[in-house]
């Protein structure tokens, strides 16, 4: 198993000399994505499971320090690093209070650079190993409170509080340990429990709909057609 590493740094060549000097492979990083910008790496985050990142602080529309207190929260599972030109102790005394795993200053030997990145993907790898550990009770939970709330409006950011997640992880997880989106899930849910109420119950297809979760009949019946391949009414009538 390794780890995805995302490098951080408004200066292009600054980028490629840590892609020219660094063996990856070697240090258990198998896969690298970069970004010029806090803004393009925001979007890596959204778009892709990022376990380290190496980030510059001073960038234009924000700092790397903006953008580690952004992962803090959204994904705290990466392991952030700072590879930096600014010896500031505020700089620096931010970044331990967010939880930087190093302080690097530029220019660094590529000994020094390979040895943190080396570390850092091991201590991302055991974190990983230990949250799992802990997520699957809470897929547990997730499920739970989606069968338990499947007749109302079910929220990501409402089961994250739940769970004690920000949605951004909560998504990211679940999509891991169940192969679905959370969107996904819920609505195959939604579908079942309708299911089973066409074939158990003479309930009309509008009380139907509203038990499970849908305020318009018309867009119940054209979510329950996609995925079950009929109408309610025909699948009634089927069964």
């Amino acid at each position: 198993m390794g780890c995805r590493l995302l490098i951080v740094d408004d200066e292009i060549t600054a980028v490629q000399g840590i892609l020219d000097i660094t063996d990856f492979k070697q240090i258990g990083i198998m896969e690298i994505e970069t970004a010029y910008s806090m803004t393009e790496a925001v979007k890596k985050f959204k778009t892709t499971q990022i376990d380290l990142l190496l980030t510059d602080i001073e960038m234009p529309g924000g700092t790397g320090l903006d953008l580690i207190a952004w992962v803090k929260k959204e994904v705290p599972c990466c392991v952030c690093v700072i590879l930096s030109s600014f010896p500031d102790f505020r700089f620096a005394q931010r970044a331990i209070t967010l939880g930087v795993f190093e302080y690097l200053l530029k220019p660094v030997e590529d000994e020094k650079l390979e040895d943190v990145l080396r570390r850092a993907a091991v201590w991302s790898l055991g974190q990983k190993q230990e949250e799992e550990r802990e997520e699957e009770p809470l897929i547990g939970e997730v499920k739970a409170y989606i069968y338990n709330h499947i007749s109302e409006e079910i929220l990501r950011d409402d089961i994250a509080g739940y769970v004690n997640l920000s949605p951004a992880y909560l998504s990211t997880f679940f999509k891991r340990e169940t192969g679905n989106t959370l969107s996904d899930f819920i609505k195959m849910e939604r579908i079942q429990f309708a299911k089973n109420l066409l074939r158990k119950t003479n309930l009309s297809i509008s009380a139907i709909a509203q038990n499970t979760g849908y305020d318009s009949l018309a867009y119940f019946s054209s979510v329950f057609r996609s995925v079950v391949g009929c109408t309610p009414r025909e699948y009634r009538s089927r069964v």
